[in-house]
């Protein structure tokens, strides 16, 4: 253990480097030993981030949901092992039980459940109230007999917002306020709902680089999504998805997460069983324990899930209950050691790379370890593809050979090459788009998918006989390539009309 002041010159040295925009928080031992703020809560309004910046927890908000329908288990008010059916009558799975949805053992699916309706009706947000008439219209069977596997499900999450809504009579955020919000001291929590509207302008805006030529953050809020093919994703998850509670939107503030962390370890908000029940692996239905391989590389431990926590447990390292969080523009992690009472809380409005990792450094260096190796070079790809939109072709191959030089700053990948070209071609630029695919293919001569993608760039700016020609080599260095294949019998069949 290492005392507070050197920890705070260490990761003062650290942070810069680890390039969050956004906050963190750390505490030892009962006590914050050290809280930073940076870079921007609106960065078209030059807003700053502060340590009282309420942020959208994203999954953090699972903790949450979790530790309310446990306290209502505490109460006498439900029982976990019972059918879902039980709370809410309409529910068409029998099999599927309150435990099921806080452990993602249930089985059902995921953000998907909504794609049709969503591509019924483009501009539908969708609700709580939606959750179970889509499960109803599912037509597909369940992957799995709940219990057998885990699959993480946020519909799950949804669910548990609307037994907390029947067995307690009062609204999702009602229940918050009273039983988690208040007796946990959080005076800067709050759900993001229409209640909260005049909360939600002092949130940091979740931002996103929509396209790989893009070198300043972008509200998602105020992105154009209608017709650019790539934004498609993007608007099903902000706007047609975005106003569920339960799963996620829950906004809080680095100390508000920090004293709900302090009120589980008191035992103000469940009991002890509850507590050890949360911080329990799920055990599947043959008696295995799940192990959660994502939550596992962040930590460098065998990590599973509990209940509505991810949960580590290791001889040397101690006993964790963590979640992190992830929305378009948002990411978050809140990181706790039981064992050790230490505490880290991070989030960050920029899409949040390698957060986790960034923690895990945190954690080391609490610890008198050494943080992580974590590649802050800048994105060769996305320079390139600024300079390309700015100034053109010419200086942008000039400022590309300037940045291969620097391989210790700069990092390029083929994949990234590719998407910069696919954004050009579907964002109107398409003349432009040529670029990055030819040089693809100059550095990458036997990559059959640089040919394919280079083909698509000709047909696009009516070059058919280039095209016809990069789908024949792309066949021949991959035979397997049906893409390829369909895309080389559509032109052949239309020059021999």
């Amino acid at each position: 253990m290492i005392t507070a002041l050197v920890f705070a010159v260490t990761l003062d040295a650290f942070l810069p480097s680890a390039d969050i925009n956004g906050g963190v928080l750390v505490a030892d031992r009962g006590a914050v030993v050290y809280e930073h703020a940076s870079g921007f809560a609106d960065f078209a309004r030059r807003v700053p981030n502060t340590i009282d910046t309420p942020f959208q927890t994203a999954s953090i908000t699972k903790t949450l949901t979790s530790t309310a329908i446990l306290q209502l288990r505490d109460r006498g008010k439900l029982e976990l092992d019972k059918p879902v059916r039980r709370y809410l009558p309409d529910f068409p799975f029998e099999a599927i039980t309150l435990r099921h949805l806080l452990s993602h053992t249930s089985a059902l699916p995921d953000l998907e459940l909504f794609e049709s309706v969503v591509q019924n009706d483009p501009a539908r947000v969708i609700s709580n109230a939606d959750v179970i008439p889509a499960l109803r219209a599912w037509q597909r069977p369940l992957e799995f007999k709940p219990g057998d596997r885990f699959r993480y499900s946020n519909t799950n999450y949804m669910l548990l917002a609307l037994v907390i809504e029947r067995v307690s009579g009062q609204t999702y955020s009602g229940y918050l306020e009273r039983y988690l919000f208040r007796p946990a001291g959080m005076r800067d929590s709050f759900v993001g709902d229409a209640a909260h509207e005049k909360k939600l302008t002092r949130a940091a805006k979740n931002h996103l680089l929509p396209t790989m030529y893009t070198t300043e953050p972008v509200d998602v809020a105020t992105l154009d999504l209608r017709d650019e093919r790539k934004m498609r994703r993007i608007r099903y998850e902000t706007r047609n998805l975005g106003a569920t509670v339960g799963d996620q939107n829950v906004f809080s503030t680095l100390r508000d997460l920090y004293r709900f962390d302090q009120a589980l370890r008191s035992g103000r908000l469940l009991s002890r069983r509850s507590l050890d029940e949360a911080a329990t692996p799920v055990k599947l239905n043959d008696g295995s324990t799940y192990f959660d391989a994502e939550v596992t590389v962040a930590y460098g431990l065998r990590c599973s899930y509990g209940l509505g926590w991810e949960v580590c447990d290791d001889p040397a390292v101690g006993k964790l209950m963590s979640h992190s969080g992830y929305n378009r523009g948002i990411a978050t992690v809140f990181y706790r050691n039981l064992s050790k009472n230490q505490t880290v809380i991070a989030f960050d409005n920029t899409d949040g790379n390698s957060l986790a990792q960034k923690v895990a450094s945190a954690v080391n260096i609490l610890n008198g370890k050494e943080p992580l190796e974590i590649d802050s070079r800048a994105s060769l790809t996305r320079e390139f593809g600024a300079t390309l939109v700015a100034r053109g072709a010419a200086a942008a191959i000039i400022r590309l050979n300037e940045m291969r030089a620097q391989s210790d700053e700069y990092v390029g990948t083929p994949r990234g090459m590719n998407v910069l070209g696919y954004d050009l071609l579907h964002n109107g630029h398409t003349a432009l788009a040529l670029e990055p695919f030819r040089i693809n293919l100059i550095l990458h001569p036997d990559d059959a998918n640089v040919y394919d993608s280079y083909g698509d760039a000709l047909a696009g700016n009516g070059d058919a006989a280039g095209a016809l020609a990069m789908y024949r080599k792309a066949v021949m260095l991959d035979p397997n390539n049906m893409e390829s294949r369909r895309k080389l019998q559509e032109l052949e069949t239309a020059a021999r009309k």
